[in-house]
């Protein structure tokens, strides 16, 4: 099937530009009487006055041409006289020299009138194996698709039926009609903001939430420091460890998913090239790079080592393996592709998530994701399900652009489509950037909220789940995550280094940005938590726990709210190590547990405080179950 759609395009191409260079042909040789492209057969010879009306030489040298050999074509005039097209056109003009037509109609053949459509349609149907048209009459795509298709086929069967120039006129003129008329109705008419302004805004429904309440309080062992810019840099160092597979193959695109109950992202191993492919198409690709976005933890998983398995149906693959062809030809040819994401089940099984979309508004307008195909990259096995329907591994079932541009129709369209942009009443749009992050074990899109026209100020922040496309809108004032972003950047004075984009958390009821500085290389340089109603109350520090506490006592510092003191007996102490520093939980009489951070304390009260046993008393000021003093005697 490959080679026939390779020679099926190459056919295809041929045909159509022959038939376009025929229309050419025809015109040049309906204005312009010495067109050189006249069929060869049409010759020309001395006309009876010819004789009479010859007054300069190159009249001359046609005269003596003409007499000898008594016709002959207009390339072979021009060529034996040396003469130019417009010496010919004179010729002409003046009566010298005259057309003969020779009868040149080519036989009525029925049979071959009816065997070079055939043949057309089968070369046109072989080559949509490399285009893939979109089988739907919403498209645009395919009624082009068709209507080329009857160009060439008029242009190459309709010379074997009598009368065939006027017929091949007519057909071919009402075919070039009807394509325009469907086109402007379209592209005018076919769904248009500005005809269904209501629908759009309703495409995506809004529930408005209490941010205390919704987003849980922040588990700072639990937040990510990976973004998807540094995971890609983590892939290619493990890359670089195996050089025998780093040689031929490369981290595709990166996907949030939750496995086994944590953040990772993860990315399938891609060819590098067709040649990497032809050497390793039987077998597949390796396997997928594993990274766990809180620890960094980087993981080459190998899967033809492991289980003698490779990923054959990858997007980086060719003909029958490519995975979008896969997909077309497994019952997806009348939908759109959105965009396609890698999975792996609780198993370590790699998927592809497909999420593809159909209008949803009048006839092509207002996409939705219709169908999801989830195409398993080690047999090809494609399941087809709707978005309700998925498996409950699959995290990825609504692409972000798509949420972002109908969050942004819901924000402009809901006083109507003239006060979009004229007057603006109630206009919101969604701020520049977006990330994935994890609430209550479910990913959301986020991003920030900002009436028409602002730059720096939100409105609120928006969660939009990426499996169920539910959305939740939580209103308060605040900064933008540029604003945060740049703020951030001014408080370590260096060359060369960026910021994560940041993380909406909930730090003792307060909306928190949590954002990384990180140096030109990718690495961690500081962590960063920072009020987003008040930018000037932040905590920085080199590790998570640190710029926490830091955080804790800035807040107490600028907010109503006091350090509370508690005294009780120690019931129990328990102890890890997290980023380089003990982390210990002292739980007290009250049933309460509280977190010391040895890092954050003098050596005076951790001196006092590794005296304590169980049973003994203790003093601590803290904030939101986080230990900020240890109370001395």
């Amino acid at each position: 099937m490959a080679i026939l759609g390779v020679i099926s395009v190459v056919l295809l191409i041929l045909l159509v530009v022959n038939s376009f260079i025929g229309i050419l042909m025809k015109l040049d040789q309906k204005y312009n009487k010495a067109s050189v492209y006249k069929k060869a057969v049409t010759k020309y010879k001395l006309s009876d006055n010819a004789e009479d009306l010859v007054t300069i030489d190159y009249q001359e040298m046609i005269f003596n041409y003409l007499k000898k050999k008594e016709k002959a074509t207009l390339r072979e005039i021009m060529t034996h006289c040396s003469l130019v097209n417009q010496m010919i056109v004179d010729a002409i003009n003046l009566g010298i020299i005259e057309e003969v037509r020779i009868d040149e109609n080519v036989k009525p053949s029925y049979v071959k009138g009816i065997i070079f459509p055939i043949l057309i349609t089968l070369v046109f149907i072989s080559s949509n194996y490399f285009l893939l048209i979109k089988l739907n009459i919403r498209y645009v795509g395919v009624i082009i698709y068709v209507a080329l298709m009857l160009h060439v086929i008029i242009t190459y069967s309709f010379k074997y039926f009598k009368n065939n120039n006027k017929l091949e006129n007519k057909v071919k003129m009402s075919i070039g009609f009807a394509v325009v008329f469907v086109l402007v109705f379209y592209f005018v008419f076919g769904g248009r903001t500005y005809l269904h302004a209501d629908q759009y805004s309703n495409l995506i429904t809004l529930t408005e939430e209490e941010f205390s309440s919704d987003v849980n309080t922040v588990d700072v062992d639990s937040l990510p420091i990976v973004d998807k810019e540094y995971g890609q840099k983590l892939g290619s160092l493990k890359l670089g460890m195996y050089p025998g597979i780093g040689s031929e193959f490369e981290a595709g695109d990166y996907s949030d998913i939750i496995y086994q109950g944590e953040q990772y992202l993860v990315a399938p191993l891609e060819y590098t090239d067709i040649f990497k492919w032809l050497n390793n198409n039987k077998e597949g690709t390796p396997g997928y790079i594993l990274i766990n976005k809180v620890t960094a933890e980087t993981t080459l998983v190998n899967l033809r080592e492991d289980t003698n398995e490779g990923l054959i149906y990858t997007p980086s693959a060719y003909f029958n393996q490519d995975l979008t062809r896969h997909a077309y030809y497994n019952g997806m040819s009348k939908y759109n592709l959105e965009a396609t994401y890698f999975e792996i089940d609780d198993e370590g099984v790699p998927f592809y998530i497909m999420q593809y979309s159909l209008p949803t508004i009048f006839i092509n307008g207002g996409r939705d994701i219709a169908k999801i195909a989830v195409v398993n990259a080690l047999d090809g096995k494609v399941n087809v399900y709707d978005p309700e329907d998925v498996p409950a591994f699959i995290e990825s079932v609504y692409p972000s652009d798509l949420l972002l541009t109908q969050l942004n129709y819901w924000g402009t369209l809901q006083d109507g489509w003239i006060n979009s942009f004229i007057g603006q009443k109630g206009v919101l749009q969604p701020s520049n950037g977006k990330r994935t992050i994890m609430n209550d074990g479910e990913l959301f899109y986020f991003t920030g909220l900002t009436s028409a026209g602002s730059d720096e100020s939100t409105v609120g922040f928006v969660y939009m789940s990426t499996r169920t496309k539910e959305t939740k809108l939580f209103k308060f004032p605040g900064a933008t995550e540029s604003a945060a972003t740049n703020k951030t950047l001014t408080l370590l004075p260096q060359n060369n280094i960026s910021t994560s984009f940041p993380i909406p958390i909930n730090v003792s009821n307060t909306p928190t940005y949590f954002i990384a500085i990180k140096g030109e290389d990718g690495r961690i340089l500081r962590h960063i938590f920072m009020d987003v109603q008040e930018l000037e109350v932040y905590g920085i520090a080199d590790t998570k726990n640190k710029a926490y506490s830091n955080y804790l006592l800035s807040l107490s510092e600028n907010t109503e709210v006091d350090i509370e003191t508690v005294t009780g007996d120690i019931t129990s102490i328990s102890s890890y190590v997290s980023e380089g520093n003990t982390i210990y939980w002292v739980e007290l009489d009250n049933d309460k547990l509280y977190l010391i951070n040895v890092s954050n304390f003098d050596i005076d009260e951790m001196m006092l405080f590794i005296s304590k046993e169980v049973g003994d008393e203790l003093t601590l000021e803290v904030k939101d179950h986080t230990v900020i003093e240890i109370v001395l005697p």
